[in-house]
């Protein structure tokens, strides 16, 4: 599911945590962007808030072992909330199928 998902925001992606050890992705994303995600339409996505803890790479981690940027830090850190959501629900409904109740 991750290559879809980071392949469509397109532009608007920007730096994306991998941990090779579990297959977790993280986004980068404001503070709070997420609050308004209808989480049915992602039913294998998790949104970790400010208090969450995730292991931050060193900026040149890259390869592994061990956890690396997917998409380095560049320019633009966070990336658009709109584009990410959307392209997580696509990638998700292509993994998993169409959810009953889910809003399509």
């Amino acid at each position: 599911m991750n290559r879809p998902a980071l392949e469509l925001p397109g532009d608007d992606v920007g730096a994306v945590i991998e941990n090779p050890f579990n297959g977790v992705l993280c986004w980068l994303i404001a503070p709070g962007a997420a609050a308004a995600w209808d989480m049915n339409a992602l039913p294998s996505i998790q949104v970790w808030g400010a208090t969450a803890y995730i292991e931050v790479p060193s900026v040149d981690s890259r390869r592994g072992p061990g956890v690396r940027w997917r998409v380095p830090p560049r320019d633009r850190h966070l990336t658009d909330p709109a584009p990410l959501f959307a392209a997580l629900k696509i990638t998700a409904s292509a993994a998993l199928g169409p959810r009953q109740g889910a809003i399509q």
